[in-house]
């Protein structure tokens, strides 16, 4: 199969190509720069070089491949539009990332109950309320001769990587506090890169028009995540702080959606339909003991010799 895969150089789209890879398909990557390009080609992928604002190119590699995974951003929804559009009536794969942050509820560091399922009834906050709206156009686009699929992953972790925990232990490491909102009881859950690759090879093989799944293998704390980042950079301890001191540390956005929120879901839809059966280790072990300590620790105390071994 021939697969477009946007942002194929980032965090995400690079461990998606490289399954896809192994898988035995044809990989197109989407990225920006030639130094990118260069990267792609380097690992045997066909690089295509534009950006998401593009919309004559991006159908045009839309309409090249038999399965598009756009992986860029959850938040750019007139690429999304284009997409869509471009493969109407083909019966082609659009697989959209997405992400479980569309659940986000503002807690502030409160622990909440709730647990969603794809099918729970659900109104977002408005800061993530064009993302939400994004997903239900793609569900909806499976009427127009299209397969599409959402996958909404949960904190992704792995490979010293991620979009939250450096954020956290940069912070921790520049600031000497590895901080926490309120209590720190919010929960998020969370996955392991090669178990949210494996999601999208098997969503390409099994996935059913219009279908959402909710990507967890796991979930936890954010006073425990914390911890485990104080204990990774050599801090006695993490701190509590108020909502302002985060946003000063972190950035508004990130806290409110992400460090202080709770995402909790249930991903037996996919284990189910897919057969998704995630293997990956523990966050917290990855962090004290995995591959967070072999790139940071280090960085956060140059007596710590820690091997690579």
């Amino acid at each position: 199969m021939k697969i477009l895969i946007t942002g194929a150089n980032g965090y995400i789209g690079l461990a998606v190509a490289t399954r896809m890879q192994i898988a035995g398909h044809d990989v197109r990557g989407l990225v920006r720069a030639r130094s990118a390009a260069d990267g792609l080609r380097a690992r045997g992928l066909t690089p295509v070089l534009g950006d998401l604002d593009d919309s004559a190119m991006l159908a045009a590699a839309a309409k090249d491949a038999d399965i598009v995974m756009d992986t860029a951003s959850a938040d750019h929804a007139n690429s999304t539009r284009v997409f869509l559009e471009a493969l109407e009536g083909t019966g082609k794969t659009y697989i959209r990332t997405s992400g479980t942050g569309v659940y986000t509820d503002l807690a502030q560091g409160s622990r909440n109950e709730t647990v969603y399922t794809e099918t729970t009834s659900h109104r977002p906050a408005d800061v993530v309320a064009t993302r939400y709206a994004t997903d239900q156009a793609v569900v909806e686009a499976a009427g127009r001769g299209i397969r599409t699929v959402v996958l909404r992953p949960s904190m992704i972790f792995g490979e010293g990587a991620s979009e939250q925990i450096p954020l956290l232990i940069r912070t921790a490491i520049s600031t000497g506090r590895s901080l926490y909102v309120g209590a720190g009881d919010n929960i998020w859950g969370n996955v392991f890169i090669a178990d949210l690759a494996e999601a999208y090879l098997l969503a390409a093989q099994h996935a059913e028009a219009g279908s959402v799944y909710n990507l967890a293998s796991g979930e936890c704390g954010m006073r425990d995540i914390a911890a485990a980042v104080a204990t990774l950079v050599g801090l006695p301890t993490a701190e509590s702080c108020p909502p302002e001191v985060a946003y000063a540390a972190f950035g508004q956005r990130w806290v409110d959606v992400a460090l202080s929120s709770n995402s909790r879901v249930d991903s037996s839809l996919a284990r189910k339909e897919l057969g998704w059966a995630p293997c990956g280790p523990s966050l917290l072990d990855e962090i004290v003991q995995g591959s967070y300590r072999r790139v940071w620790a280090a960085k956060g105390d140059p007596h710590d010799h820690v091997t690579t071994n």
